[in-house]
């Protein structure tokens, strides 16, 4: 149906989106900016300008950006997407929240499906970084000994966002958790909710962090991030155990298995590795 979705808050994820993208976007980088509005210097650029470039009303544009229901085209859709230059988690989104699309989840089911060998060795016999697979309930698949040396209660079925959001040994270990850990993750646990409203193991997960009062009040926050992986561009520190109160910082790299494209394989790297920009 080509209307927007008007459960829960979709249509505050995708005033979130819509409004980040367009403070974010450089207009030099727009073709036909300079054209249509003249050089500025000024990072950001506005409703009206969108909506003019996407040959649309500002009236019309904002609809899109407020969340009302509305008859919107791909067409529309997709100029948006050109002209903010949503990447693709982001244009999954909006597209999906503005046409009232549902993903198929009836095919992915894969906590109880096996994980294929070739990807098990990969990630439990990696000796040099800490490596985890996790499914979109974030329900650790398989791990690696070197992880245990940052997380050491990775062990059996354990769950990410539940350590990460509700355990008080989580706020102790990670540093800066609510800006650098507990917002990140919440914007990425509410993106899967959006995308498996009906995975009951998901929304399990969803409940036990609810329950949480510091982790439910977060759960409607205003400056959720938008990204629904941890970016490795950006450093996260925390504690190790047995080094003596030492801050460590760490890159988490998130890459996607093909054979399970619903998954996250992460790969948690020291800092240092990369140097500073």
């Amino acid at each position: 149906m080509n209307v927007m979705s008007g459960g829960g808050g979709d249509h505050l994820l995708l005033t979130r989106i819509l409004r980040q993208a367009r403070a974010r976007r450089s207009a030099s980088d727009i073709p036909g900016f300079t054209e249509t509005f003249g050089v500025t210097g000024a990072r950001g650029i506005t409703q009206a300008q969108t909506a003019q470039l996407a040959g649309v009303s500002r009236r019309w544009y904002s609809a899109l950006e407020s969340g009302r229901r509305a008859n919107y085209s791909d067409a529309f859709l997709s100029a948006v997407r050109r002209i903010l230059d949503l990447d693709p988690d982001e244009w999954d989104i909006v597209h999906r929240i503005a046409r009232g699309r549902a993903p198929d989840s009836a095919s992915v089911s894969l906590l109880d499906r096996q994980v294929p060998p070739a990807l098990l060795a990969l990630v439990e016999q990696s000796p040099t970084w800490g490596i985890y697979l996790s499914d979109h309930r974030w329900d650790v698949l398989a791990y690696n000994e070197k992880v245990q040396e940052y997380f050491p209660w990775m062990t059996g079925r354990i769950n990410v966002v539940e350590w990460v959001l509700t355990w008080p040994a989580a706020r102790v270990q990670l540093v800066n958790w609510q800006e650098d850990w507990a917002l990140p993750t919440i914007a990425a646990l509410r993106v899967n909710a959006e995308q498996w409203p009906h995975d009951v193991r998901l929304q399990e997960v969803i409940e036990t962090v609810r329950s949480d009062a510091r982790a439910r009040r977060l759960w409607n926050a205003s400056n959720l991030p938008t990204v629904s992986y941890p970016p490795s561009s950006s450093p996260r520190r925390l504690y190790l155990p047995r080094r003596g109160g030492r801050e460590f910082a760490v890159r988490i790299v998130a890459l996607t298995p093909m054979e399970m494209p619903s998954c996250r394989l992460i790969a948690i790297t020291p800092a240092e590795l990369i140097p500073a920009e």
